[in-house]
């Protein structure tokens, strides 16, 4: 991991909300104290129990944040993304990461201090209001994925993470996986054997086609629904 100047312009960081937010000199002071690192595959970039003291703009690549049992047994949190941000709320609360984050792959991220994080949101209300969303979205995601792991079977939670995928009222729809079928099945905390075992059972069953190694046809959407609410 590595440092890079410059920093991304105030268009480049305008173009990735909630910062289209901000105006033009809360932007240029926002990034006035950050740093731009590069992050190779694999590396970690904070390790749970890290005070975290900045927020992290992931400008494009992928991080996991991880949970890491004594035993070495990962169970994956998230997936982060170009364009999205982690970190946000150990740092404004001024505590420790309760995950790993590693890079999934070559990874730039924008590390901007908590200080002046706290800066823009109290300078516009705006920006403040939309953190307090995505904060309250992320805890939403985090009770619906913990209801999906213990109250689903593996055969739900497969179903509904296709159904999901696709539009409500779509009764066939063509998607692509925007991860491996390993990385997916640590999200639905299952094995990638068993994710796989499922998938070729909704194949058998005419409710799916795979055709490569991500892209998916669901051709019976209305049954996949079935099946997760079961």
């Amino acid at each position: 991991m590595h440092y890079e100047i410059p920093a991304p312009s105030i268009p480049q960081l305008r173009r990735i909300p909630p910062f289209d937010l901000l105006a033009d000199g809360a932007l240029h002071r926002l990034l006035s104290g950050s740093k731009l690192i590069r992050a190779e595959r694999g590396e970690i970039l904070a390790q749970a129990q890290d005070v975290a003291t900045s927020i992290h703009i992931v400008l494009d690549g992928e991080v996991r944040c991880v949970l890491l049992s004594p035993s070495g047994n990962e169970k994956l949190l998230r997936l982060v993304g170009a364009g999205d941000l982690y970190g946000e709320e150990a740092a404004l609360l001024g505590r420790h990461y309760m995950a790993t984050v590693q890079a999934q792959r070559q990874t730039r991220l924008l590390v901007v201090p908590v200080a002046a994080f706290r800066h823009a949101m109290a300078e516009t209300a705006a920006f403040a209001q939309a953190i307090t969303m995505r904060l309250a979205a992320a805890a939403y995601e985090l009770m619906a994925h913990l209801q999906l792991c213990v109250q689903l079977n593996s055969t739900q939670r497969v179903a509904q993470y296709l159904a999901q995928l696709a539009p409500e009222d779509a009764e066939r729809w063509e998607i692509h996986l925007s991860s491996d079928k390993q990385t997916i099945a640590a999200q639905l905390n299952l094995t990638p054997e068993t994710f796989s075992r499922v998938l070729s059972r909704f194949a058998r069953e005419g409710l799916i086609r795979t055709e490569g190694r991500r892209r998916v046809v669901l051709d019976k959407l209305s049954q996949l629904r079935n099946c997760a609410a079961q």
